[in-house]
């Protein structure tokens, strides 16, 4: 038998090669990862609503949060035999409250729960008085006070269309920080027919934190 063999240069042995060549690089690609190394860094943060509470006193009543309708404080006028053009006067004390830890602003917002016969002839103004130890008299509505509602006299159930706003703070120490004072009275020429009536009357502060 004659033993023919092929030649190292023919076309058929160089695709030989080829192929075995392709399938080397191949298995290569395949049996081989590419490695590399990780690590994180990470932030936490924590937070805390504020606080933000406040509280009220008249010359009849010790310092508590106060509701409209249950426990309204209650400002002393002493006003029970009231006339025409006489004034009655009577303050109120706000502050924030012992666990309170911002600042914010407080304003008259507006009347509530009124009612009485009276409520029609009656008329009012409000300062803020210059320290919370101002008496609240005919004196602390003179010169140039702060003015809630005033100078001129309102229905005694109206409050401003925009309200005055005052700066309170967090507590520092016991005293008030806001002092408001009202003069309250009987409308001059009011007519006869409201004698001997009566009239309450309420009226909110809204404190909002800063």
């Amino acid at each position: 038998m004659v033993n023919r063999r092929t030649p190292a240069g023919t076309p058929r042995l160089r695709r030989t090669r080829a192929v075995l060549a392709g399938a080397l690089v191949l298995g290569l690609g395949t049996t081989s990862t590419l490695a590399a190394w990780t690590d994180s860094e990470y932030g936490t943060g924590s937070f805390g609503a504020s606080v933000f509470g406040t509280e009220s006193q008249t010359a009849s009543s010790t310092w508590a949060g106060h509701t409209p309708v249950v426990n309204a404080a209650t400002l002393a006028f002493n006003a029970t035999a009231m006339s025409p053009s006489v004034s009655f006067y009577a303050f109120l004390d706000i502050r924030t409250t012992s666990t309170t830890n911002v600042g914010g602003a407080v304003a008259l917002t507006s009347s509530s729960n009124n009612s009485g016969a009276l409520l029609p002839a009656l008329e009012y103004r409000a300062v803020r008085t210059a320290t919370t130890s101002t008496t609240c008299a005919a004196a602390a509505f003179s010169g140039s006070p702060t003015w809630i509602v005033g100078p001129g006299y309102s229905a005694v159930t109206a409050v401003p269309g925009s309200p005055v706003s005052s700066p309170i703070t967090v507590p520092s120490g016991a005293t008030p920080q806001l002092r408001f004072c009202f003069e309250v009275r009987v409308q001059s020429g009011a007519s006869n027919a409201y004698q001997g009536t009566t009239g309450v009357v309420t009226w909110e502060f809204t404190a909002t934190s800063t």
